[in-house]
């Protein structure tokens, strides 16, 4: 069964100097060429090329940021997991790799190309990768990671319990996710009333959940502030626009587009003075970020790669697997950070780590 609380309790994480120095290289990005169980991973040119061997399946990997071999935290997780499980790249299996590098519009023309070197699975990550993969094909098994939102919503399926047709995959949606990410930014601003939300307006899924954050906030009081910016030359206009509407704290939505401008988004944030947190996992607090608020996606790619894409590469169906999601919302804090921005939840103890 999917996992998937209707009431849950965040969790609270708080890193010093201390830990950031130890843990920023690793954070961020981690080489497919490093030892130990990571997988051995080709440049995207010989990842494209037919396989020497008929026996070996080919598994095409859309991904909405990150290179390859030097992958994202998350899609590199993923690949950890099937190496463990007995799945390498080159020698037990093939894949053919692209990236969007945040840009969501390429994602139906990336997973056209992949689908065109006649794959025998295709992984997508994101919700417009989900989406553009369930319109291109009907008979290659599709595993959709990092979805969004509630994937009933996205009309990727009917039910959690089961994957329909050709698609399954891992997602981030809670029911009451939103009131827990309040909670706990109310926990670093506890007089928020003006909360920005930056977002990509070229993102259905993020058009979705923004309309979903004015509904949720505005039962606790809060207005919401769009803060639209779908590429780094969009932050400091944004930026500047929202702080003219006194937003005193903005959260980014998930997504592999804010992903891919992490550090820029830090970057315009302590040249602005303006706080911004993320959604998004993958090392923002170690670039500068005052804080990630969200679901911590990372254990749900290994968790999608052992109980979904193994079972598929060894012959089962999506439709007989369950969608895999979360059970609560964490926050990880840079205390120095906070302390810069005067944020009060700067100086409590943490109650949850």
């Amino acid at each position: 069964m999917p996992v998937n609380s209707p009431l849950s309790t965040p969790r609270r994480t708080r890193i010093g100097s201390a830990a950031l120095a130890g843990t920023a290289a690793t954070l961020l990005m981690i080489s497919g060429c490093a030892s130990g169980s990571s997988p051995a991973a080709p440049s995207q040119s010989e990842s494209s090329q037919p396989s020497s061997s008929g026996d070996k399946p080919r598994v095409g990997f859309v991904a909405g940021a990150g290179g390859y071999p030097d992958m994202a935290v998350t899609n590199q997780t993923f690949f950890d997991g099937l190496a463990e499980s007995g799945y390498e790249d080159g020698t037990t299996m093939d894949v053919v790799f692209r990236t969007a590098e945040g840009n969501m519009s390429q994602m139906p023309t990336l997973v056209d190309e992949v689908l065109a070197d006649e794959v025998d699975i295709l992984v997508v990550s994101s919700s417009p990768g989900c989406a553009a993969a369930k319109a291109a094909t009907s008979s290659v098994p599709v595993l959709c990671i990092s979805v969004q939102d509630d994937p009933v919503r996205e009309n990727l399926t009917t039910s959690l319990d089961h994957g329909e047709g050709n698609v399954v995959g891992v997602h981030s949606y809670l029911p009451d996710g939103i009131e827990q990410q309040l909670e706990l930014l109310r926990e670093l601003h506890p007089e928020l009333t003006r909360l920005g939300i930056l977002y990509n307006p070229d993102n259905d899924t993020h058009l979705r959940l923004f309309e979903s954050w004015q509904e949720h906030a505005s039962t606790q009081g809060i207005e919401i502030i769009a803060v639209p910016a779908g590429k780094p030359d969009d932050l400091d206009r944004s930026i500047v626009e929202a702080q003219g509407q006194d937003a005193q704290l903005t959260l980014g939505l998930l997504g592999a587009d804010t992903y891919a401008m992490m550090q820029e988004i830090a970057d315009a944030a302590e040249a602005h003075d303006f706080p911004i947190a993320l959604d998004t996992p993958g090392g923002y607090t170690d670039m500068g970020g005052v804080a990630v608020i969200g679901v911590d996606i990372v254990p749900l790619y290994r968790q999608g790669a052992l109980e979904q894409m193994v079972p598929m590469l060894e012959g089962t169906s999506p439709e007989d697997l369950p969608w895999i999601g979360p059970d609560e919302v964490t926050m990880k804090v840079n205390d120095e950070v906070a302390a810069r921005f005067d944020l009060a939840g700067a100086s409590q103890e943490d109650a949850g780590a």
